[in-house]
């Protein structure tokens, strides 16, 4: 600001002076003394602007430490989801190695090993089968003459 302006802070009654002398300025005087408020409004402004960025900068750290603690238990939990995740990791590759070896062995001729021992696990399980069948069939026999037996008592009984 050029120095013909009043100092800043000034109460009321020097307001109808500031109007005079505004008065007697040429426009274009005036015009660059309006500019030079403008531009020290803006900086100041942008000082306002940068000290409440600081400040609520400030509450986020202040509150970030105050949160430290469930921070820290988030972290925890966070490792140890991770942890648990790796374990996870590893029994996968595992169980693949483990399918890969196993259909590398079929590929390589152990496919005739394991058709003959699922032929071999089929004939055990009809034989099977026809056990249980057989054993029904008993059973339902059995039952019939049971109850056959248990309907003779009651018409003797009722007699």
């Amino acid at each position: 600001m050029s120095d013909g302006n009043p100092p800043q802070g000034l109460g009321e009654e020097e307001g109808p002076d500031l109007a005079a002398r505004l008065s007697d300025m040429s426009p274009r005087r005036l015009a660059e003394e309006v500019i030079s408020v403008w531009e020290e409004v803006l900086r100041v402004e942008g000082e306002l602007a940068t000290a409440r960025q600081r400040g609520r900068a400030m509450e986020m750290e202040l509150d970030a430490r105050d949160s430290g603690s469930s921070n820290r238990a988030k972290v925890a939990e966070l490792e140890e989801a991770l942890r648990v995740a790796d374990s996870r990791i590893a029994q996968m590759e595992t169980l693949l190695e483990n399918e890969r070896v196993r259909r590398t062995d079929i590929e390589e001729g152990g496919e005739q090993g394991r058709f003959v021992e699922l032929q071999d696990e089929n004939a055990r399980l009809l034989h099977s089968e026809e056990e249980h069948v057989m054993l029904i069939l008993d059973m339902e026999a059995q039952l019939e003459r049971l109850v056959s037996e248990v309907e003779d008592l009651r018409r003797r009984s009722s007699l």
